[in-house]
Formats: C-alpha cells, structure tokens, sequence
C-alpha cells in the first residue's frame, strides 16, 4: 500500500460498495492491524469467515483490496491473503446524496462500534489512567461561514499530522471529526 494512497469515492456503484458497516471494519482492519485471510478477519472482527470471503472479494472488485501474495499460502497452499489497497477512503456527498448518506450510515456506525470499544477495554482495565484521562468526546458549537468550516478542518488536519509522532508508548489513536451546519429548529 502507498503511503498516503488514497481511494476516492466518485461513483454511485463504490459507494454502494463502501456502504457496509463490515466492509468499512475489513478494510480498517486491513489498513490498522495488517495483512489477514477471511479467517484471520472473521477472528478479528468477531464475524464467520463466509461473511467476509463475500465481502473481501466485492471490496477486491471495486479496488479497495488486493491479494497479499507476499504473505504466502499457508501449511496447505490454499490461504488467500489479503491487504488494504489504500491508505485512506474519501467520499463528497455530492458524488450522489443517497449513496453518500449510505455510506456516512455505515461510518458512523464503525465509529461507534470503535468507541464502546474503548469504553468496555476501559472498564475492564485495559487502558492505564494516562489514557483514560487523554481520550475526549465533547461538542462544540461556533457560527461560521462555508469557507471559515473548511479553514476549521485544515487547521484540525495540520493538528492532527503534528500529532502523529511514534515514540516509546505511542498507541493507535483514531481521531473521528464531523463537522456539519445545524438551522434552529421551530
């Protein structure tokens, strides 16, 4: 995979096929913790390995996988391994508001999933107290313009690559932004 490689949502036909809540989790699960057959990601995501053969070879018909051939073919030669095909996944909603609402559905649901994650590891200890007081989830509210929202997100994005420096310690830390203009309800 590409550093910084990135597959862009353009058509109603990818987005459709992005827009599963396993599917994202696969391909997260291909990009985070690495290579894996369909067995290894029905481990991973605690799902049958029917489930994500099915859904591994429709993410490889629309480029979002590829085979990891370099990862070999087990005892018996007949594993398929399989990788992320890119770094990253975009989407606009203008590309199609239904398809993109679709796939905004199947995002939000990952992302829930990521965090009650981190909350029952939290519960049973799994984190230490540095990292339970570091985690945040809280709102804002601000009044801005289209263009002052777009100079917002570069400014969280710069934020969040100076973020990014691996050193002793350093866990995987999934930042989730959404930031969306809200009319007053009457």
């Amino acid at each position: 995979m590409a550093e910084n490689s990135r597959a862009v949502l353009t058509d109603a036909a990818m987005m459709r096929a992005m827009a599963h809540p396993l599917r994202m989790r696969i391909v997260g699960s291909l990009r985070l913790d690495g290579p894996a057959t369909a067995a290894i990601l029905a481990r991973r995501l605690s799902t049958d390995s029917g489930q994500t053969s099915h859904h591994l070879r429709l993410l490889a018909r629309h480029g979002f996988v590829v085979e990891a051939p370099e990862q070999g073919r087990g005892a018996h030669g007949r594993e398929r391994w399989w990788k992320a095909a890119h770094q990253s996944t975009l989407w606009a909603d203008e590309a199609g508001a239904e398809d993109a609402a679709a796939v905004n559905r199947a995002a939000r649901a990952v992302y829930d999933q990521l965090i009650d994650q981190f909350h029952a590891e939290a519960v049973h200890e799994r984190w230490s107290p540095e990292w339970n007081r570091a985690v945040a989830s809280s709102d804002y509210t601000i009044r801005t313009t289209p263009a002052g929202l777009e100079r917002l997100r570069e400014r969280i994005v710069e934020a969040i690559r100076e973020a990014d420096a691996p050193e002793p310690g350093a866990e995987t830390v999934v930042v989730i932004v959404h930031a969306y203009p809200r009319r007053a309800q009457k």
